[in-house]
């Protein structure tokens, strides 16, 4: 289900407007904690959309070689630090 954006800060001015009529600082945190909830559920669903976005591409593959270079007969060794 989705709910636009307008809805949700339709809903957050409305707790906004509570929340400053309110003296009970307990009360006070519960309207400022809608209003965090409120806003996390629009910048989640940004997040979403913006994965939905990316997870339509196709992924990138890349191909590894586990074959062992030869290196030669003067070479020290395999390792790049051996001299």
């Amino acid at each position: 289900m989705d709910v636009s954006v307008t809805t949700i800060l339709t809903k957050m001015s409305e707790q906004l407007q509570k929340a400053r009529s309110i003296q009970n600082e307990q009360q006070l945190r519960e309207h400022v904690a809608a209003l965090r909830v409120l806003c996390d559920l629009i910048l989640e669903g940004e997040l979403q959309a913006a994965h939905v976005a990316a997870s339509s591409f196709e992924p990138l593959v890349l191909e590894t070689k586990t074959e062992r270079m030869d290196i030669g007969d003067d070479a020290n060794g395999p390792s790049l630090l051996d001299f």
